[in-house]
């Protein structure tokens, strides 16, 4: 399998994960198995919790742009990527984590102890920040040899 070939299946593969999870995504711990309590009887990709069965997420969103520009600029490209991920922001997407909002469309203002302050100049509220695609990890196919097992 060619290094090409490994990252499609990865951004691929993240995708289906994602758009699995979404229902479920901040609901309580079991709330899977309460609405599915046979694994595998069937319309486990129906959607839920405000998705439509197999809508990308604000991650997957996110992880296309980056595969782009990754591919269109031949390597990275950490403006190209910033500017991508603003033009998405711009364009009001279903779903956008608080402090990736707040950087990509206003920047990044902190008030202090992990929180960000979001709203309006008339209406400014302080809110917890959010964990983004960004910080979640997924395997590399371009520096995780294909040998090395997979988390």
């Amino acid at each position: 399998m060619n290094l090409v070939q490994r990252a499609v299946g990865a951004v691929v593969g993240s995708a289906v994960g994602d758009a699995l999870g979404a229902p479920f995504e901040f609901g309580p711990a079991g709330a899977f198995f309460s609405r599915f309590p046979v694994p595998g009887a069937g319309g486990e990709m129906s959607g839920g919790g405000g998705w439509d069965a197999g809508e990308a997420t604000d991650d997957t969103q996110m992880a296309v742009h980056v595969a782009e520009s990754l591919l269109e600029r031949g390597g990275l490209d950490l403006p190209d990527i910033f500017a991508r991920l603003q033009r998405w922001a711009a364009d009001q997407p279903k779903d956008i984590g608080l402090q990736t909002e707040d950087v990509l469309t206003r920047g990044n203002r902190r008030t202090g102890r992990g929180r960000v302050r979001t709203g309006s100049d008339s209406n400014r509220v302080d809110r917890p920040l959010t964990r983004s695609a960004t910080r979640k990890r997924r395997p590399n196919p371009a520096s995780d040899p294909p040998d090395r097992p997979r988390s």
